[in-house]
């Protein structure tokens, strides 16, 4: 007996592969061939009926479009009176009632608003007063006093302003010194009476010589 053969698993899937394009091809070719014949038969007048019949479907799937939304809206409608709530149909919307507001309430909420107003501005005037009063104090202490001699001694005793005293380098030679001898005896001996009988003197704001 002849030796039986294995069966190549990948060949056949091959064929059957190919053999299934094959049929494809030839189902789609003939599909093409009898589109092209009814295409060719109906003529052009038979597309303009088709473009026709095909907007009459578009324009009736709209209506019944618009008419479901117009029933839900009527559902919701019924729905929110249930609630005391009013729709407004021409905005698409639903509106609470307002409440009407009395002569009484509308004076007292204008006398809020004017308070408010007051308020507002008493504050910002007192702002604008704060401002000012700081720019003038900033003023007023950066401005040089011109009246203060810094060569003057200021002091409330003999010592102290004997300790402030300094002997200028660059005065110019006195040349008649006998002319201030007199005044300068008148006020040591001022002092000198001061230290003896009235020491108490010498610790005040000032005194005046004898």
């Amino acid at each position: 007996m002849p030796k039986k053969m294995g069966v190549n698993s990948k060949a056949e899937e091959a064929r059957a592969r190919k053999a299934a394009a094959e049929a494809d091809k030839k189902e789609r070719e003939v599909k093409e061939k009898e589109d092209s014949y009814w295409r060719s038969a109906e003529g052009a007048k038979s597309r303009a009926a088709k473009k026709k019949e095909e907007d009459a479907a578009r324009r009736a799937e709209t209506l019944q479009k618009k008419a479901e939304a117009k029933k839900l809206l009527e559902q919701e409608e019924k729905e929110l009176e249930k609630y005391g709530k009013h729709v407004d149909k021409k905005q698409g919307r639903v509106s609470i009632p307002t409440p009407k507001v009395t002569a009484a309430e509308l004076a007292r909420q204008k006398e809020e608003e004017e308070a408010k107003l007051k308020a507002n501005a008493e504050e910002s005037r007192k702002k604008d007063r704060r401002m000012a009063d700081a720019e003038e104090y900033e003023r007023m202490i950066s401005v040089e006093n011109t009246n203060r001699d810094d060569t003057a001694v200021d002091a409330r005793s003999v010592d102290t302003a004997l300790a402030q005293m300094v002997i200028a380098s660059d005065l110019p030679a006195d040349r008649h010194p006998e002319r201030r001898l007199k005044a300068a005896f008148k006020v040591i001996f001022c002092l000198y009476q001061l230290v003896q009988f009235m020491p108490q003197k010498l610790h005040t704001d000032s005194f005046v010589c004898c």
